[in-house]
């Protein structure tokens, strides 16, 4: 231990401090230990209760440990812990929803149900490079003190290869297959390139639930290991059915996500993530790598939200959070405002419907809609709203040539700058109609998907009241593209949907047929909503989502997070 003391005090003497911070987080993230459990044996392999909710990935290594020594304090006699002794290595081949199948990398051993895992922990680790690394090398050490190092006279066969070549840094097993990869420019590491599935029997499924599946679930829960939703995986942006990097995932966020926009909320020049549940508002500011909480909103008792937008609408550089929210079967949108260092509920109790658009010859303005009837919630005259006298006024009626849902409409370009409307119908179709109200083109596939809606009449035994559903809004970019939110799952009662896998889409439009021109990987989960902003105060806009893994309600806790994928990867 003193030898070991010694070489870690000479690496941080012989390297600057600021120079041991250039290890990015997604390295850390992409090797952090990871607890789990094992489950049973399955065949030649064994099921654990770990999945892609987890940040696993396929072709990861668990440590069996075994409880060693304990650690007792000489003077209090407290017990401080137990010595933890890695047993053997296994090795991920299969990652299902709620477990996944590992391979026995030490044939010497055999796990029993029950016994702990650890990704990545004392893993025998060796670093190799083709040109001068030492730098690199200290600082994965100090980076990633879980891994077992080796030296290089230890003869011990490792488990995990860390190699410099010129341009990048591959980590392989020690079958040689490529597990991750990272760009080396400059003398410096950066986030990780796109690594295609392992092979040699390792395979990633994101199957729906199968009965094995199921009685999976079972068995964790009756061993008290709860069961974990699927996350996002394969990061990045498709394009031409290839992964790239470019995207980060936020900490979990308890509640049903309704809405997402993202502004400068505060006037301090930086701009803040504002997520909306079906009972809160809240203010988040992503820095580095974590995403921090500013400020929560609370509203009255009764009052359940529905949609979030942002503009400023009073025009004094600030702008406001604009809430679509019912109490009851009644409208009772709400206003949000940053007043003397604090988030402030100005205007409530407004029976509109609110939406952010950007319609033809007119730009961005705020929709604001009566609830229609029973049959055609939105069937009333859409209009302009304006800010007056610290009041939303009315303004000036919006013509359009159809009954469109403000919640999913947009202008869009096509050849020679030529104006068409998309529209996401309460059919879940998209459609694309001239200025004047002819279509030009629908789809056959479902789009948009909601999980959001409210009632506007009791029910009684002789009324059987419709959901009004808040439908996925579209985002047309000055680049031409047309972005949409594709929800997937189960849709076929009226009164009940249930979607499980989602993804973004970008179209460009022709005048005839809208073209995919990208896509972000699969989700398991649901897209509540999803903005186009600066999100990080990079330079650079992003694509910022909020993804729901497991709904709220009052037998279990919901869970979402803030995704955000780089649009320039």
């Amino acid at each position: 231990m003193k030898l070991v003391a010694r070489l870690s005090l000479i690496l941080i003497l012989c390297f600057p401090l600021t120079s041991l911070a250039q290890i990015p987080e997604q390295i850390k993230n992409d090797f952090a230990p990871v607890s789990g459990t094992i489950i049973m044996p399955i065949g030649e392999e064994y099921l654990v209760d770990l999945d892609a909710s987890s940040n696993l990935q396929v072709g990861d290594i668990l440590t069996l440990i075994q409880s060693g020594e304990k650690v007792i304090h000489p003077v209090t006699k407290e017990t401080l812990g137990t010595l933890e002794l890695a047993k053997g290595f296994l090795q991920v081949t299969q990652i299902k929803s709620g477990y996944s199948y590992v391979k026995l990398l030490s044939a010497e051993m055999t796990p029993q149900k029950g016994d702990q895992l650890k990704r990545f922990t004392q893993t025998p680790t060796r670093f190799e490079f083709s040109q001068p690394a030492d730098r690199i090398a200290a600082e994965l050490k100090m980076a990633l003190p879980q891994l077992n190092w080796l030296s290089d006279h230890d003869t011990t066969e490792p488990e995990l290869i860390f190699h410099l070549a010129d341009d990048k840094l591959q980590v392989t097993n020690s079958a040689d297959v490529v597990l991750r990869q990272y760009p080396y420019r400059d003398g410096k590491l950066t986030s990780s390139l796109a690594v295609a599935p392992p092979k040699n029997n390792l395979t990633l499924q994101n199957e729906e639930k199968s009965l094995l599946n199921k009685t999976v679930g079972s068995l964790t829960s009756a061993i008290g290991i709860k069961t974990k939703d699927k996350r996002l995986e394969n990061p990045g942006i498709v394009q031409s059915q290839n992964s790239t990097d470019g995207s980060w995932v936020g900490a979990d966020i308890d509640g049903n996500p309704v809405g997402i926009t993202v502004a400068d909320f505060d006037g301090d020049g930086l701009l803040e993530i504002a997520v909306a549940t079906e009972k809160q508002l809240r203010i988040l500011r992503k820095t580095d790598s974590n995403l921090t909480q500013v400020a929560t909103v609370n509203f009255s008792v009764g009052v359940r939200l529905l949609s979030l937008d942002s503009l400023d609408l009073d025009s004094d550089g600030i702008p406001e959070l604009y809430l679509t929210a019912h109490s009851d079967t009644k409208l009772s949108s709400q206003v949000v405002k940053y007043i003397n260092g604090d988030y402030q509920t100005t205007i409530n109790q407004v029976p509109w419907f609110f939406r952010v658009v950007n319609l033809a010859g007119m730009g961005k303005l705020l929709l604001g809609q009566t609830l229609g009837d029973l049959d055609t919630p939105f069937s009333e005259q859409p209009f302009r709203v304006e800010y007056s006298e610290g009041k939303l006024v009315k303004g000036d009626n919006i013509n359009l040539p159809n009954t469109y849902d403000p919640f999913s409409l947009t202008t869009i370009s096509g050849i020679n700058d030529e104006l068409f409307y998309a529209e996401i119908t309460s059919q879940d179709t998209l459609h694309i109609t001239s200025l004047g109200g002819e279509t030009a083109w629908k789809s056959d596939d479902h789009y948009g998907g909601t999980e959001t809606f409210f009632y506007n009449v009791e029910e009684t035994e002789s009324v059987q009241s419709t959901p009004i559903n808040i439908q996925k809004r579209l985002i047309s970019l000055t680049t031409g593209e047309l972005l949409v939110v594709k929800n997937e799952g189960f849709r076929l009662f009226e009164r009940y949907h249930d979607y499980d896998q989602s993804r973004v889409i970008a179209f460009t439009w022709d005048n005839t047929s809208l073209n995919e021109k990208w896509r972000t990987p699969d989700v398991k989960g649901y897209i509540a909503d999803f903005s186009v902003a600066d999100a990080d105060n990079d330079g650079q806009d992003e694509l910022v989502t909020v993804i729901n893994y497991k709904k709220d309600f009052f037998i279990q806790n919901g869970r979402s997070s803030v995704v955000i994928y780089e649009l320039n990867q």
